[in-house]
């Protein structure tokens, strides 16, 4: 099966062409404060976070359900409470060479804060499959519709589980799947009808497909370099979302 050529996108790579994987995460720890500020400071108006749930039920921006990859201890997030929580910083500092950047644990009621300054971007949040272990549905988005009180029109709610989805778009929340299978696309009922997006894994997508041709605006994720989203949007995709969001916002000036 061969490549289908490229063409040129629509016009140069810009700022809503874009999507900042977990904040500013190649500058920053993902899924903090630092690194959702950092990317808003570049100039990104799309932003992606993860969510898990705290044991007294605080949402807050994390994306393992264990702590041990971010924060060197071996606990589970669902059996500490938000206090517990705050006792430990969030450290990428293997990664990134200094501790320079490490800091707390954020609630969504904090990033969420700091979004609602900055009217110009929508913050894309993607539900985790654990929640659902230990919350309902009913549960999950109320708890959202709390700590977002004025952000809600400028967020759309991602996941795998399509289910929570459809809850959720019936409720009048703006939905993204993110897809499981590249044959999930032969049952549209799988989706909530008109969803904002679709989130794609690259190594999902085959070699021929033209994303345009899906009836949906694709976003194709875990891009880390500026031909590479070129080439994405040159294959229909409407944006790329990318752990490098600084640097491609840079690269945009040269």
């Amino acid at each position: 099966m061969s490549k289908a050529p490229l063409t040129p996108p629509p016009g140069p790579l810009n700022a809503d062409q874009l999507v900042a994987h977990r904040g500013w995460r190649n500058r920053y720890p993902e899924n903090t404060l630092l690194a959702v500020n950092g990317a808003i400071d570049a100039g990104a108006r799309h932003i992606e976070i993860d969510i898990q749930f705290t044991a007294d039920a605080e949402v807050v921006v994390f994306h393992d359900r264990n702590l041990l990859r971010m924060c060197e201890v071996d606990l589970d997030i669902y059996s500490l409470s938000f206090a517990d929580l705050r006792q430990f910083k969030v450290t990428s500092a293997q990664r990134l060479g200094s501790h320079d950047t490490d800091t707390h644990i954020s609630s969504l009621r904090e990033v969420g804060a700091l979004v609602a300054c900055h009217p110009d971007v929508t913050l894309y949040i993607e539900i985790k499959k654990d929640i659902l272990d230990h919350f309902s549905s009913e549960q999950t988005l109320a708890a959202l519709a709390e700590a977002l009180p004025e952000l809600r029109p400028r967020v759309v709610l991602i996941s795998f589980d399509y289910a929570i989805l459809h809850h959720a778009a019936a409720l009048g929340w703006r939905v993204g799947p993110v897809l499981c299978e590249w044959h999930d696309l032969d049952t549209p009922t799988l989706f909530p009808a008109n969803p904002d997006c679709l989130f794609l894994d690259r190594e999902q997508i085959p070699l021929d497909a033209r994303l345009d041709a899906l009836p949906f605006n694709c976003v194709v994720y875990e891009i880390g370099s500026r031909d590479a989203a070129l080439d994405w949007l040159a294959r229909g995709a409407a944006k790329v979302e990318t752990y490098y969001i600084g640097e491609m916002l840079m690269a945009l000036e040269d």
